[in-house]
């Protein structure tokens, strides 16, 4: 059997967030409009987000509000428009692009292409979030100075999902979607929080963890602290009968384990598939690749020498226990020569692979 390439593991796919349960033969699952390509960006929007605006206004057309469904839906959409360029200047500013929006109800199901290493993914993937938060300030501040009314603030993200937003008829127009805009915003921040690889949240937490315990592990505590937090919430969920929160903590809970099986298969040579990330960087059009060549040779210069401290560390470290035995060293002395010592077996076990 031919060994799958890393861009067919489920750990590293880039055709969605719901990618590991939406594959199977109803096709319409996977269906998206296309919105066009404006400056080179390919624009589409999944059946999910279909799927959720035609319930926001099949929700709204039996309330007094029937006339607000248009703004609510050019308020969503300019939000989840906002965090994709959000996560595309990330992406550009590390190195990498990101010129794929297949956008569902929590974004994007294409995940941005960035260098490897785990300050380019987590610049990468928090720039959605950071725009989403400029937005909020923003519109908090019209809200505030223009209608001289209190913002809502919700903090529980999926209840986000199936609320209804506050509406004010009285503010007309721009009010209703200034309003709306915030709220949307708001909701995505909180949204892509959540630890799971279906959101941001997932790669923030594992690039955050990558300099601490390797790429291998932070993708596997990550899958850990994912399915921990779904148990707690899925109970809470049945509490309050709340049949659509079961249904995602479930699936979240799902994803996890499965993620977490692909990757204890494939091995610590997790690392040298995710380094091999960058060779989709290679079709990037010939009038950006200079400039993105520049950054990223400055991201590469910077883990050089910080590759070469390690090592002068390192050296010290043998040096001290040659001459004074292992009880000399300090905690921090011990660490890091324990993960000298793993990096140096995962690298040994990827090579015999």
């Amino acid at each position: 059997m031919a060994r799958m390439s890393w861009r067919d593991r489920d750990y590293n796919r880039t055709d969605g967030a719901g990618s590991a349960y939406l594959s199977g033969s109803l096709s319409i699952f996977n269906y998206a409009l296309p919105l066009g390509s404006p400056f080179g960006i390919r624009i589409r929007l999944s059946f999910w987000l279909l799927l959720f605006l035609a319930i926001d206004a099949m929700q709204m057309l039996v309330t007094d509000f029937p006339g607000q469904v248009p703004i609510l839906i050019a308020a969503t959409l300019a939000a989840l428009l906002l965090h994709e360029f959000g996560h595309r200047i990330g992406a550009q500013f590390v190195g990498g692009r990101h010129d794929d929006f297949l956008i569902w109800p929590c974004g994007n199901m294409v995940a941005p292409i960035h260098p490897p290493g785990a300050w380019p993914m987590f610049i990468a993937q928090a720039g959605g979030m950071v725009a989403n938060m400029a937005a909020v300030l923003v519109m908090a501040g019209l809200l505030s100075a223009n209608w001289h009314i209190s913002v809502p603030l919700l903090v529980n993200p999926l209840a986000m999902l199936v609320a209804m937003p506050p509406f004010h008829p009285s503010m007309g127009i721009a009010g209703s979607f200034v309003l709306l805009f915030y709220w949307s915003n708001l909701a995505l921040f909180f949204i892509n929080l959540l630890p799971f690889y279906w959101f941001d949240g997932g790669y923030l937490l594992q690039a955050v963890l990558w300099p601490m315990t390797g790429a291998y592990q932070a993708i596997n505590v990550t899958c850990i602290v994912g399915m921990v937090l779904a148990v707690p919430m899925g109970v809470l969920a049945m509490m309050m009968s709340s049949i659509m929160g079961v249904i995602m903590w479930l699936l979240l809970f799902v994803s996890c384990i499965q993620r977490r099986r692909q990757l204890q298969q494939d091995g610590p040579a997790i690392m040298e598939q995710l380094l091999s990330n960058g060779a989709a960087m290679r079709d990037i059009p010939k009038e950006k690749r200079k400039l993105l060549a520049r950054r990223w040779m400055h991201w590469t210069g910077r883990k050089t020498r910080r590759e070469r401290m390690e090592l002068r560390r390192l050296d010290k470290i043998l040096e001290k226990v040659h001459n004074s035995g292992m009880h000399s060293l300090t905690w921090l002395e011990k660490r890091a020569l324990r993960r000298a010592t793993a990096r140096q077996r995962d690298q040994e076990l990827a090579s015999r692979r």
